[in-house]
């Protein structure tokens, strides 16, 4: 047997022992009972699946099929990128001694449900010693890998590989005045101005479940691959290569929730549905980055979900859902309505103009939370959080529920991800541009509520290549170009302004 069949054999034991505790994972937020006696046998049956696979990655094994593996000649592009991924994670691997990957494990495990319990308490105090534990154990972590330049560089490139923060500050730097001037544009002006009171009557929660069962199946979603649950965040979790399961959370005073969360979950499951056949068991199985994998959730939920084209199919059968909120009510108007550009407390319900600004304020807190973590007192982090809100929204959280304790992130240890939402906007906006060249017609069949062709794009170009290719390469190779942030701002001016009559 070659090498690099054999390392490819050993990566996917460690690929299936990674899917097993994602259904730990997956079942601690849908159905696991949330008592501290649950949370507290999952979290070390998760340390101990991760103390499992974190020995067989470091073992002298391992590294041996890499060195024999490259000597090989003439690799594929699959084995090549199965060579690359392994090595990357190898050489990561062996810096972290095996009582950090435990203790992490862990602490995200019991620090994720300090963190539910917190936030349904608005009580950010509860949940600060496993915020301040996750922060030491994510520090030791950057310090042991040491990509440089700084810590915080070390954790980015777990979910956007070979990305640096520095080259994100220069991205955020240049959107954020754009964002913020769109934004007092929008809030300047004299017109009409749409609202969201449609949205915020009773809907009742089964037929809110029903519908975006519907959409999801018209979406191509493949339930013969997948499934949808319920949690308190919407999440994307892939059990095998042929299992991926989402989740969405119902408001039955709040319309957006479940429908455009369902969507965006959906635009995970498809690219994760998406991969060939030959990648399937294998680390290739994935988003090439966190951020490309948001860019197929946010076309699905923003570009496509939020059109004009999709209410004009949608818009009809959601009336005979909810016929005494809706029957009245204009199909532009509730256009207009999903499309309220409005500064608000939660970043997975803030609009598409605001969402970057929610992302900047994150990526600016965690880097400072990592980099100099002694100049940033836990303490003073809502404060701290309330003033940055109101600096770039000009709004101020009431409690800590709708400011610091939104998002289950930090509680799991995931620092460094944020920025992926933001990419995945970038490239996302961009990717459509080069789709609309090359399938003119396409608004005209998401009117029809046909998106074979739409998602057939996404198959050849994108979803099948999984981890092949890193982001900016495959963004190139897709587009013709680097990332150009202006796609997005050309989106946002192009949609918003005629709404708001600019």
């Amino acid at each position: 047997m070659s090498a690099i069949k054999e390392l490819r054999e050993r990566f996917t034991e460690l690929m299936r022992l990674n899917y097993i505790n994602t259904l730990l994972g997956w079942d601690l937020q849908v159905y696991m009972p949330k008592s501290e006696g649950a949370a507290k046998g999952r979290s070390e049956q998760i340390a101990l699946i991760e103390a499992i696979s974190h020995k067989k990655l470091i073992s002298n094994k391992t590294g041996e099929l890499i060195k024999k593996a490259e000597t090989e000649k003439n690799l594929n592009v699959i084995d090549s990128a199965l060579l690359r991924e392994a090595k990357r994670r190898y050489e990561k691997a062996i810096k972290i001694p095996i009582e950090l990957v435990t203790e992490i494990a862990k602490t995200a495990s019991l620090g994720q449900q300090a963190w539910e319990k917190a936030r349904a308490k608005s009580d950010f105090s509860t949940f600060k010693p496993y915020l301040e534990k996750m922060i030491r154990l994510e520090r030791e972590y950057a310090e042991k890998i040491d990509l440089g330049p700084t810590l915080y560089d070390s954790l980015v490139d777990i979910y956007e590989p070979e990305a640096k923060s520095a080259w994100i500050t220069s991205i955020f730097k240049e959107l954020k005045p754009k964002l913020m001037k769109i934004l007092h544009k929008i809030e300047s002006s004299g017109a009409d101005k749409p609202t969201q009171e449609i949205l915020k009557k009773y809907y009742d929660p089964d037929k809110q479940w029903n519908l975006s069962m519907e959409i999801i199946k018209k979406l191509n979603f493949d339930f013969n691959k997948g499934r949808q649950d319920k949690s308190v965040h919407p999440f994307t979790a892939s059990v095998s290569s042929m299992d991926t399961r989402i989740t969405t959370r119902i408001w039955d005073n709040f319309l957006p929730a479940c429908l455009f969360g369902t969507i965006h979950e959906c635009g995970h499951a498809l690219y994760e549905m998406g991969f060939r056949e030959e990648l399937h068991d294998t680390f290739l199985a994935d988003g090439c980055s966190l951020g490309f994998h948001e860019s197929q959730s946010r076309l699905w939920e923003n570009i496509i979900g939020r059109s004009k084209e999709f209410w004009s199919y949608w818009y009809p059968i959601m009336r005979k859902y909810f016929p005494g909120n809706l029957n009245n009510y204009p199909e532009d108007e509730f256009y207009r309505s999903i499309n309220v550009v409005q500064p608000s407390f939660i970043r997975v319900e803030a609009d598409e103009v605001t969402y970057g600004l929610h992302i900047i304020l994150r990526f600016e807190l965690e880097k400072e939370l990592i980099n100099n973590s002694d100049n940033l007192s836990i303490s003073e982090l809502p404060n701290i959080w309330n003033s940055k809100m109101e600096e770039l929204l000009g709004i101020i959280p009431p409690d800590d529920a709708k400011g610091v304790l939104q998002d289950v992130h930090w509680s799991t240890g995931a620092f460094g991800y944020f920025s992926t939402y933001s990419l995945g906007n970038l490239y996302a906006s961009q990717i459509y541009e080069d789709l609309l060249t090359k399938q003119p017609n396409l608004p005209e069949e998401i009117k029809n509520g046909n998106y074979l062709n739409l998602l057939t794009y996404l198959r050849e170009n994108i979803h099948q290549h999984g981890r092949i290719y890193r982001p900016l390469d495959l963004l190139k190779k897709v587009t013709g170009e680097d990332l150009n942030p202006d796609y997005f701002i050309k989106y946002l001016e192009n949609k918003f302004y005629p709404i708001y009559n600019l």
